[in-house]
């Protein structure tokens, strides 16, 4: 196969090899300063120059796709099953902002790639949107957490435009807020739809794992974009505690506690239990042998990232928690796990497919996180239970 043919049928999974580095980078940052662990910290400046150097490859080649086939990629973002995962893009455009901002200290290199992952994500967040309504048949058996993924980038938008406001990047909070309420409200709808889906209908095939984890995502990130669009991040919020406290204010400091607490609980809380719950469903997949490798591996880092730093920031407001972080350590621990895991199997059957000699039909399920043949084995078979 020629490249060019290569770069023709070059898949979106390839930007989330930029989201999961972006969000170990961030995580090591964020448990290095936590921790006082310097060494983390120089790892997360590692992963930052390194992760921008790969974005760079792959968005050449993805633009030079969209040169030959992009009409194809159009009806791709209208489609029920991948269009969601195309904002992988635009998040991890949006999350090489942070890297830039927050780990490497560069608010102008960090702007440049904030905005243009915002513009980037509208734009999807929009189509996508629309292509859902304007379907002419969408089956309940197509639904998945891969949907929460545009919503996941709207939730990203305020934490990281709050972060980035910190250090003089222009972000007006009225514009955040209108990415925040969306990113929540939606986020909810989907995941009321994905209870009734699992519940109800046939179990999620083997496939489907990796993208079960994302439904961390967005309640790991919803705290800290409410945090950071009000300005009450850890430095700022104790500020705030101790000036009224000293003015006297004993009982406003306590009620501003218990205003952070309400949010970052209601939504921390619920990542908890749902990485119980996903845990469980993970060992069982594994004790039935049903695991096999695909691209889309790479759901299964992020959001775990995204709940260690989560755990860090609550941390930081409850510093006499001690136990919160170790928990964010062995989620940090866990991250380390699936993004190793995951890029070396990525690398091996990379390179047997293109120096190997391997014949596509002999290697691992594309980079598709959900192939059209699992939807309609799917619904075939949910059929013939009912």
């Amino acid at each position: 196969m020629s490249l060019r043919e290569r770069v023709r049928g070059m898949s979106v999974a390839w930007f989330s090899f930029n989201l999961a580095t972006s969000a170990v980078a961030l995580a090591s940052y964020a448990l290095g300063h936590a921790a006082h662990v310097a060494a983390l910290n120089t790892l997360a400046h590692y992963l930052a120059y390194m992760n921008t150097a790969v974005y760079l490859v792959i968005a050449t080649a993805f633009l030079a796709k969209l040169a030959m086939v992009r009409g194809e990629f159009l009806r791709q973002l209208t489609h029920p099953v991948r269009g969601p995962f195309i904002t992988a893009i635009s998040i991890a455009t949006m999350l090489l902002a942070l890297d830039w901002g927050v780990v490497l200290h560069n608010p102008g290199v960090a702007a440049v790639f904030f905005w243009t992952g915002v513009a980037l994500h509208t734009v999807f967040f929009i189509i996508i949107i629309y292509g859902f309504i304007m379907h002419e048949k969408i089956e309940i058996h197509a639904m998945h957490p891969g949907w929460y993924m545009p919503a996941v980038g709207n939730v990203l938008v305020p934490y990281i435009g709050g972060m980035l406001a910190a250090s003089g990047v222009w972000a007006p909070r009225s514009l955040l807020g209108i990415y925040l309420g969306t990113g929540v409200i939606f986020w909810l709808a989907l995941f009321t739809i994905w209870l009734y889906r699992s519940i109800f209908h046939h179990p999620p095939p083997a496939r489907l794992l990796a993208a079960t984890w994302i439904n961390l995502a967005p309640p790991a990130v919803a705290p800290m974009a409410y945090e950071s669009l009000l300005g009450l991040g850890p430095r700022a919020y104790h500020e705030a505690v101790r000036a009224l406290t000293g003015q006297g204010q004993a009982v406003t400091a306590r009620y501003l506690s218990s205003f952070f607490d309400m949010f970052y609980y209601t939504f921390w809380g619920a990542a908890g239990l749902l990485l119980a719950v996903i845990l469980l469903l993970t060992a069982v997949y594994v004790k039935r042998r049903q695991i096999e490798f695909a691209e889309s591996w790479w759901a299964f880092v992020f959001p775990v990232a995204a709940y260690s730093i989560s755990t860090i920031h609550l941390y930081l407001h409850h510093p006499d928690e001690t136990w919160l972080l170790y928990y964010a350590a062995a989620l940090y621990g866990l991250t380390w796990l699936f993004y190793t895991v995951t890029t070396t199997f990525s690398i091996y059957y990379g390179y047997m497919e293109w120096f190997g000699g391997k014949r596509p039909e002999e290697m691992p399920p594309p980079a598709k996180p959900l192939p059209e043949e699992v939807v309609h084995e799917e619904a075939v078979a949910s059929e013939a239970q009912g």
